[in-house]
């Protein structure tokens, strides 16, 4: 039996919206006049109705790059539609609810009422298992374990190197720690260097900032990939200003050893970065 127009409606929101991320439909699913009575913790207020939609669920994936959503059930009853979903994901990306990322993997259920109106969402009543998120998120994490190091790193990422936090280094990083990064073909090593690479990016990045997309770890090593964006405005390695915005991906490798970084291996888009600068032709 085929689904009725508001169950694809429905549908398409979570398939399309919050698994997917494309933003670019919400205007089709969503009616201008559109009333959230729950929206979830950081909605921010005086958005248009697109915008509050679209930072809802950049908020989501911001934290849980991996979100995705399951539907259990939808139940219609005229302009109504009842629905029950379970969403699962990682939290290796932004803080959440005011918690760092520790890596942990989670499994929240969402019930909701969702009214739909020639043929799009104009209201909404829903109700997930926020303390059971927080829980899950707040956990404590086992010494010398995998969780550990992806905790240890996500700090570097959001503490350290996003918010220029240079005190996290301490707690990040071994003080023999050794550094490999293709754009010195000598390793570097110590915190000092580490402390000085991050105050350097953001001197010539001020609004520098490293999405996780990714990460593969073990009780000695973990391998993260993630995107970072910014604007040229000061100087970098000798280049002058150039104004232009930049975003590029990039991997980590680190070994661990007694919850610090040891060891470290680099590899990034420098050529995309180049050339989003203006500085090489592509």
């Amino acid at each position: 039996m085929a689904e009725s127009e508001k169950k694809q409606v429905y549908r398409r929101f979570v398939e399309e919206v919050i698994n997917k991320g494309n933003l670019s439909v919400i205007p089709e699913l969503y009616h201008p006049e559109y009333v959230d009575h729950s929206a979830p913790p950081g909605a921010a207020p005086g958005q248009s109705v697109f915008e509050q939609v679209a930072a809802i669920q950049t908020m989501f994936r911001g934290a849980f790059p991996d979100v995705h959503f399951i539907i259990e059930d939808m139940i219609e009853y005229g302009d109504w539609i009842g629905t029950r979903v379970t969403g699962r994901g990682q939290h290796i990306g932004q803080p959440f609810m005011g918690v760092m990322p520790k890596g942990h993997k989670l499994a929240w259920s969402s019930l909701g009422f969702f009214r739909i109106q020639d043929g799009k969402i104009i209201e909404h009543f829903g109700q997930p298992d926020l303390l059971g998120l927080y829980e899950q998120i707040s956990a404590p994490i086992q010494k010398g374990s995998p969780d550990e190091n992806r905790a240890i790193m996500m700090r570097y990422f959001y503490e350290g190197a996003n918010k220029g936090n240079l005190s996290i280094i301490d707690e990040v990083f071994d003080t023999n720690y050794v550094h490999h990064d293709p754009a010195n073909i000598d390793a570097i090593g110590g915190l000092d260097d580490v402390r000085h690479h991050i105050t350097t990016l953001r001197h010539a990045f001020p609004d520098l900032e490293f999405h996780v997309v990714d990460e593969i770890a073990d009780e000695n090593n973990i391998v993260v990939r993630w995107t970072v964006s910014g604007t040229h405005t000061g100087d970098y390695f000798g280049i002058p200003p150039t104004g232009k915005k930049f975003n590029i991906t990039g991997m980590n490798h680190w070994k661990l050893a007694n919850g610090k970084a040891i060891e470290g291996w680099v590899s990034r888009d420098d050529m995309g970065l180049m050339r989003q600068l203006g500085l090489m032709p592509g």
